[in-house]
C-alpha cells in the first residue's frame, strides 16, 4: 500500500503527462481533424469533476463524516469487533498444506500382521479388480512390501494402491436444480457454485463401500499429500493419534481401546490402530543328542531350515540392466503347516533322510 501511495503522487502523473495528448491537432480538412481529435486527443479532469469520482465520493463522503464526528464511538465498536473474533480465531482449523486435487487417489489398505506373501499377493488383485469396475477409474497398480531399500520399509500388512483417475468431465453426471431447464451451453455458469459431476469425495465413498473387505481397514489420500504427511509426522493418514510411553504393550493395548472410541465419532470412516509389539515366528528348538545320534552337526540340520524353509539365494539371473535371485527353496504345499514341517527330510551321510520332527521341536 505504501509502494502504491508513493507511485500515484509520483509515476502515475509523469506517465498520464507522456502518454495522454491534450493538445487538440491542427490541420485540414475540418473534419477529418474534428474526428481524429476525438479519438486520439483526451481530457484530464480534475478529481472534482471526474465522472467515477464524483460516484465515490458521494458513496464515501457521508460514512466517511459520519465517522469523524463520532471517533470515540467508532474505536468502541471497533475493539468490540475485535474481541469477538478472538474465540472464532481459536476455533479455526490449522493445515499445513490445503488439499490439492492430483488427478490421482492413494489407496493405502492395512491389515493385520501376518499375512503371508501369497495371501498379499491375491488380496492386492482382488482390490485392483473391484477399483476398475468403477468408471471414473483409468487404471490401477498396487504394491504390497517393500523393495530392496531402507527408504520404505512397509510390512507386507501395508498396502499402496495408486488409482489413476479419468478427467472429470467424463466423470459420471449428477442432477442439480439447473439441469433440466437451463440450456446447455448455460451450464458452465452454474458449475464452479454447484456442480453437476460426482466430487472427489462421492468418488473416495463409492470406493470404499465397494472394498470392505473383512480384517482389512481402508485408508484414502492421494499420493503428494501423503508423502508430506508422512514427511511432516509420520502418520500415513490425514488424522492419526500419537501415544508415548515406555512399556509398548500398553502402547499397543491403548491403541486398541482408542480405536473403539474413535470408530464411534461420527464422520470417521475408517481407524485402524498400528500394532507395534508381537510378531509371527517359527522356532525350531534343536534336540542335540538326536542329531549327535544320527551323526549330524549342527549346521547341517540348521541348513535345512534355511535352505528347504527359509530359501537361499543360490545364483542370480541377467535380464538385460535387470538382476534377479534365483531363490531355491520347498515348495509353499510342503511348508504351509506346522506338521509339514516336522516331515522334512535331513540327508545323513549314510544317505538316510531323518525327517525334521524327530531332530527339533
Amino acid at each position: 500500500m505504501a509502494i502504491a501511495a508513493v507511485l500515484a503522487v509520483t509515476l502515475a502523473p509523469a506517465m498520464m503527462l507522456m502518454m495522454i495528448r491534450v493538445r487538440k491537432f491542427s490541420f485540414r480538412p475540418v473534419w477529418l481533424r474534428s474526428a481524429v481529435n476525438v479519438v486520439a486527443v483526451g481530457t484530464i479532469h480534475s478529481e472534482e469533476k471526474h465522472p467515477i469520482s464524483r460516484v465515490l465520493f458521494r458513496l464515501y463522503g457521508p460514512p466517511a463524516h459520519w465517522v469523524l464526528r463520532n471517533t470515540r464511538l467508532v474505536i468502541v465498536l471497533a475493539i468490540i469487533v475485535v474481541l469477538i473474533t478472538i474465540p472464532i480465531y481459536f476455533r479455526l482449523g490449522h493445515e499445513f498444506m490445503p488439499p490439492l486435487n492430483e488427478g490421482v487417489i492413494l489407496y493405502m489398505p492395512t491389515t493385520l500382521p501376518g499375512i503371508s506373501a501369497t495371501q498379499a499377493s491375491d488380496l492386492l488383485q482382488r482390490q485392483d479388480a473391484l477399483l476398475r469396475q468403477i468408471p471414473e477409474v483409468e487404471r490401477v497398480f498396487g504394491k504390497a512390501g517393500r523393495a530392496d531399500t531402507s527408504t520404505d520399509p512397509a510390512p507386507l500388512s501395508m498396502m499402496e494402491t495408486t488409482v489413476v483417475l479419468k478427467p472429470e468431465s467424463q466423470w459420471r453426471p449428477r442432477q442439480r436444480w439447473y439441469s433440466r431447464w437451463v440450456p446447455g451451453f448455460l451450464q458452465g455458469l452454474f458449475r464452479p457454485l454447484w456442480p453437476d459431476r460426482m466430487s472427489w469425495e462421492d468418488l473416495v465413498n463409492e470406493m470404499d463401500q465397494r472394498l470392505q473387505i473383512p480384517g482389512q481397514t481402508n485408508a484414502w489420500t492421494m499420493p503428494i499429500r501423503n508423502r508430506i504427511d508422512m514427511l511432516t509426522t509420520g502418520i500415513r493418514t490425514p488424522v492419526g493419534i500419537k501415544i508415548f510411553g515406555a512399556d509398548l504393550n500398553q502402547i499397543q493395548a491403548i491403541g486398541q481401546q482408542l480405536e473403539g472410541i474413535i470408530q464411534e465419532i461420527p464422520g470417521t470412516r475408517s481407524v485402524y490402530g498400528e500394532r507395534v509389539s508381537g510378531g509371527y515366528f517359527v522356532d525350531f528348538d534343536l534336540n542335540r543328542p538326536e542329531i549327535a545320534r544320527y551323526g549330524l552337526t549342527i549346521d547341517d540340520v540348521q541348513s535345512v531350515i534355511m535352505t528347504a524353509i527359509g530359501g537361499e539365494n543360490v545364483s542370480t539371473t541377467v535380464e538385460g540392466r535387470e538382476r534377479y535371485p534365483i531363490n531355491v527353496r520347498y515348495p509353499r504345499e510342503l511348508r504351509d503347516e506346522t506338521d509339514k514341517l516336522m516331515r522334512v527330510l535331513v540327508p545323513t551321510m549314510s544317505g538316510a533322510q531323518i525327517p525334521l520332527g524327530q531332530l527339533a521341536s
